[in-house]
């Protein structure tokens, strides 16, 4: 099971491109070749069902930050290295950089790019996401927060120990920021499909799975656990 999934996440052979904000991925009962020539059938109830999903619009507010001061070299920088560990891409940076929901009422900054001794942190959860997306367990979905300093962390309620603080976690929710009664159907299928992921692969890739009342979903690799609304494990659906 565990060479599986080194397979599943050796993905330089899936195709990731944001193009109009999507991303392609397999198609259902697609099989996909591994960089070590192993194959892979992505079956059909891994694929969640169809969905139009709304292409992603680079923010005012990201260009604007961007162009200040020295960011846009350092997000640069940031985007090569990511990219050359075979991360590039899967997440778009206007997301990847922000940093926490309470950013202004905190009085920082919405974007940040983390320290460069954080960035090698980032890799085995963005592993999972590239095969989280690939699968198409995680179609239409928004980050929103990742990479946050000890202040922001501090004013924002984050644990003391928060994985965001080392850059090792994504929260991102599923569908729009204010659902309509049509999309819980897909939502919680998601949340099922991620539960699903978690307990068949959890254990292997020690990854922590966070399910919010807020909408909110927590994923990072520096644990195997879950937790639901009270933040204890008893009230995750994973736990169901």
């Amino acid at each position: 099971m565990k060479h599986l999934i080194k397979a599943l996440l050796a993905v330089t052979a899936i195709p990731l491109v944001f193009l109009a904000g999507c991303s392609t991925s397999p198609q259902k009962g697609q099989t996909i070749t591994t960089p070590d020539g192993k194959r892979i059938f992505i079956p059909q109830e891994r694929i969640s069902f169809d969905r139009q999903v709304p292409p992603k619009v680079v923010p005012y507010a990201y260009n604007s930050w961007v162009a200040a001061a020295d960011n846009l070299r350092r997000v640069r920088e940031y985007e090569v290295f990511l990219e050359k560990n075979d991360v590039g891409n899967i997440i778009p940076s206007f997301e990847l950089m922000r940093t926490a929901r309470d950013w202004q009422k905190c009085g920082r900054s919405q974007y940040m790019v983390p320290n460069r001794e954080l960035w090698a942190n980032q890799i085995p959860t963005l592993r999972v996401f590239k095969y989280l997306v690939a699968a198409k367990v995680l179609t239409d979905f928004e980050v929103t927060s990742v990479y946050r300093d000890l202040p922001l962390n501090q004013c924002a309620g984050g644990a003391s120990s928060s994985r965001h603080l080392y850059n090792s976690a994504i929260d991102f929710r599923i569908g729009p920021e204010y659902p309509q009664p049509e999309d819980y159907a897909y939502i919680e299928n998601t949340k099922f499909r991620l539960c699903q992921f978690w307990t068949q692969h959890g254990p292997s890739l020690n990854m922590g799975l966070g399910l919010y009342a807020s909408g909110q979903i927590h994923i990072d690799t520096q644990g195997f656990r879950t937790w639901g609304p009270d933040l204890s494990r008893n009230s995750s659906m994973c736990n169901y």
